[in-house]
C-alpha cells in the first residue's frame, strides 16, 4: 500500500491506534498498520448503536453469570476487550510486549474509589497478555496506578486535559519504578477532541461568540503543550493522543515518538484526503486561536500552563467531568440492554 498510513509508518516515528473498533474495524485498522486499540467504559454503548449484533450475544451468554446487572456489564466489557486483544495478540508477541496492545478501563460509576479502580485494572489485565488496564488521571486513579505499575503491567494514564497531570501522573511512575527497577510501558492520552466537544458546550451554555474551529483546535493546543513538556523533563512515557474528533487530532501531532488513538471514521476520512506526512508536533499554534481560548475559557487557562490545577480538583476538573459523563452514559446503555435481555428471558421486570 502507499496510503498515508503506510507512510506514517515508514517515514515518521509516530503510530495510529484504533479507538472502540467493530469486528470489521479490528481488521481494517490492522491491515492499515495500527499498533494498538483503545475502548473506553462506553464501548459497549457505542456498539449497541452501531453494530449491535455484536454485543448482544455477549449480554446473553454472561446473564447466569451473575444476577448483578453490573457485574454483567463488567463481563460484557471484557469479553468485547477480549476479541480485540486476540486479533493484536500476534503484533504484541512479536513485539516483545511493547505493541499490539488493547485498552481496558472499568466502570465509571466505581472510578473516584482507588481501590475499586485496582480490582477493575486486575480482572481487566487478567483478559489477556496484552490486556491494558486505562487508569483516570486523578487522585484516585494514582492509587491505582501506584499498583499497577508495581506489579511490572503496561499502563495508559487517561482523561488528562491538563500539563499539571501530566506532571504528577509521570511523578508516580518515576517513584514507582524507581523503587521496582521496572519500566513497563507507560503511555498517556491527552484527550484533544473531547476538550472541544466540552468548550463547545459551555459556549453554548453561557452565550459565548467562539468560533467554532478555534474549539476544535484547543485540543491540539494542550497535546502539543504536553508533548513539549515530556521532552523537555524527558519523562518516559509515551502519549497517546486520544478522543479524537477531527483530522488533526492525529495530522496535527505527528513526528515525535508518541502515537494518537482515532475511531476507524477518521482513519477513513485521514485515508481519503491522503495528506502529506510532515512533522506537525512542534509546529506553533495559532496565536490568533491561542489568544480567543484563553480569554474565553478558564478550562483552557488551567490546562495549558503549570501550577493552575491541584491535584485534588483533577476529578471535578470540567474537561474530566464531560468525558466521565460520556462514559456513564454509555455504560448505563448496556446496563439497560442487560437487565432488558434478563427480562425478555425469564419474563419478569427488574
Amino acid at each position: 500500500m502507499s496510503d498515508y498510513f503506510s507512510r506514517l509508518v515508514s517515514e515518521s516515528p509516530s503510530r495510529a491506534w484504533v479507538n472502540n473498533p467493530t469486528e470489521e474495524e479490528i481488521g481494517l485498522a490492522l491491515a492499515h498498520g495500527a499498533v494498538g486499540s483503545t475502548t473506553n467504559p462506553a464501548y459497549g454503548g457505542g456498539l449497541l448503536r452501531r453494530a449491535p449484533g455484536e454485543v448482544i450475544p455477549f449480554v446473553d451468554s454472561c446473564l447466569d453469570a451473575s444476577a448483578d446487572d453490573r457485574v454483567v456489564a463488567g463481563l460484557v466489557q471484557q469479553r468485547l476487550v477480549g476479541r480485540i486483544a486476540a486479533r493484536f495478540r500476534p503484533l504484541f508477541d512479536a513485539s516483545g510486549g511493547t505493541a499490539g496492545l488493547v485498552s481496558i478501563q472499568g466502570s465509571p460509576e466505581t472510578d473516584m474509589d482507588g481501590g475499586r479502580i485496582w480490582e477493575e485494572a486486575r480482572a481487566g489485565h487478567a483478559v489477556a497478555p496484552n490486556a491494558t488496564p486505562k487508569i483516570p488521571a486523578t487522585q484516585p486513579g494514582f492509587v491505582a496506578m501506584e499498583q499497577v505499575v508495581g506489579a511490572g503491567w503496561p499502563i495508559i494514564v487517561t482523561e488528562v486535559f491538563s500539563l499539571d497531570q501530566v506532571v504528577a501522573a509521570c511523578e508516580v511512575y518515576l517513584r514507582v519504578t524507581g523503587r521496582t527497577g521496572v519500566r513497563s510501558p507507560f503511555f498517556m492520552s491527552p484527550i484533544t477532541g473531547i476538550l472541544g466537544d466540552h468548550l463547545k458546550k459551555l459556549a453554548k451554555s453561557q452565550g459565548l461568540d467562539v468560533p467554532v474551529r478555534a474549539m476544535e483546535l484547543a485540543g491540539i493546543g494542550l497535546a502539543r503543550r504536553c508533548a513539549a513538556l515530556v521532552a523537555e523533563r524527558d519523562y518516559p512515557v509515551t502519549l497517546l493522543f486520544g478522543g479524537g474528533r477531527i483530522p488533526e487530532d492525529l495530522t496535527g501531532l505527528v513526528g515525535a515518538r508518541h502515537h494518537a488513538t482515532i475511531n476507524w471514521s477518521t482513519f477513513a476520512e485521514i485515508l481519503a484526503m491522503d495528506p502529506p506526512v510532515a512533522r506537525t508536533i512542534d509546529e506553533p499554534f495559532d496565536p490568533d486561536v491561542e489568544r480567543i481560548l484563553l480569554a474565553s475559557f478558564p478550562d483552557v487557562w488551567k490546562g495549558w500552563e503549570l501550577g493552575r490545577l491541584p491535584p485534588e480538583d483533577f476529578e471535578e476538573f470540567g474537561p474530566v467531568q464531560h468525558f466521565r459523563d460520556n462514559f456513564l452514559a454509555g455504560w448505563h446503555g448496556v446496563l439497560t440492554m442487560v437487565a432488558d435481555r434478563r427480562t425478555l428471558r425469564d419474563g419478569t421486570p427488574r
